[in-house]
């Protein structure tokens, strides 16, 4: 910083900021991250840091922080989804089922009840038609 305004040089020659920010994206760095360069006033406070603190920056500076945000809140969302499943697998177990082999047994019963009820039908309309031809 010269002057109250910034000062930047490529390769020892005078440059204009558009200048370093082209260079700096033809190469894929991105100047809108705040870690991706240290500036001259941020080294004592970069090398005071703690291990997890540096950590967080390289993360940042590198784009891999933007990935394990997302990373955990996939594993967030998972997580709610197996609560879920597993709440719906208890009531399917506790409730459902058993309403299920109920039914299931009723049906089983009612099959049986309708033979019945068509052996009978054919006993009777055979007990008529006996009684039709000794009356003749």
């Amino acid at each position: 910083m010269v002057g109250g305004k910034n000062k930047y040089m490529i390769n020892g020659h005078t440059a204009q900021e558009q200048a370093v920010a082209n260079m700096l994206q033809s190469v894929q760095l991105s100047i809108n991250n705040p870690h991706f360069l240290i500036m001259q006033g941020k080294i004592t406070q970069v090398l005071n840091m703690h291990p997890p603190e540096i950590l967080a920056m390289i993360e940042e500076a590198a784009g891999t922080r933007m990935f394990e945000e997302r990373k955990d809140k996939a594993q967030k969302t998972m997580s709610k989804k197996d609560k879920k499943i597993e709440e719906i697998s208890a009531i399917l177990t506790e409730e459902i089922t058993p309403k299920l082999d109920k039914l299931r047994h009723e049906k089983q019963a009612y099959l049986e009840y309708q033979k019945v009820e068509i052996e009978l039908d054919r006993l009777r309309r055979l007990v008529v038609a006996y009684d039709y031809t000794k009356c003749e």
